[in-house]
């Protein structure tokens, strides 16, 4: 069984990493703002350089607004994904959301399809690169557990992945996303049952 299943897994790994590798551009740029392909991710540890004299406080405004989007998904608060999205994000969800615009489109789909769960959403490494005074990207890795309600209580699914983010600074000199990727490290790991609707 093992032998078998090795082959259908390099080929899921492969599309997970390098779905979008034949779009060569591997950053956002004054001249081109917004990069729809992710980073396959042998390329993240060398598509960014060592930072030089980038300004903190961009750096720590971007952190902290991405800090508020476990709060606001883990809480159920999907209204409060106003302070870290544009009104016209493009968010790539990946399979089986997609990709979804504008702002309350990502609102309501995130809502609907989480609502027969609770989850608990943390970050790990991450990387963020102010590219201009207005630009910006980010790439922050993620785990997201899924917990199962009604007859499914105990039970758990698992996401790894990454947040791939291209940032704008606004008119009010808030930082927000105006383009994202979700790139999964691996196929959800548990009981995927849990996100259908339980007695």
């Amino acid at each position: 069984m093992r032998l078998k299943a090795a082959p259908v897994l390099l080929a899921l790994a492969s599309s997970f990493c390098c779905a979008f590798a034949a779009d060569q551009c591997l950053k956002p740029t004054p001249k081109n703002p917004i990069c729809a392909a992710p980073i396959p991710l042998p390329s993240l540890a060398t598509v960014f350089p060592p930072p030089k004299d980038h300004p903190t406080a961009s750096i720590e405004a971007i952190r902290n607004t991405l800090a508020l989007y476990p709060f606001a998904i883990d809480g159920k608060n999907f209204a409060a994904l106003e302070k870290i999205f544009a009104e016209d994000v493009v968010a790539n969800y990946s399979a089986p959301l997609n990709v979804l615009s504008p702002l309350s489109t990502v609102q309501t789909v995130l809502e609907a399809s989480l609502a027969p769960v609770t989850t608990h959403h943390s970050f790990g490494t991450q990387l963020i690169e102010i590219i201009s005074p207005k630009i910006a990207q980010s790439v922050t890795y993620y785990q997201a557990a899924h917990f199962g309600g009604g007859d499914l209580v105990g039970e758990v699914a698992y996401a790894y992945g990454q947040y791939q983010d291209t940032w704008h600074k606004q008119k009010d000199h808030t930082w927000k996303i105006v383009y994202r990727n979700l790139v999964y490290m691996s196929p959800l790991i548990g009981n995927q049952a849990v996100f259908l609707p339980q007695n």
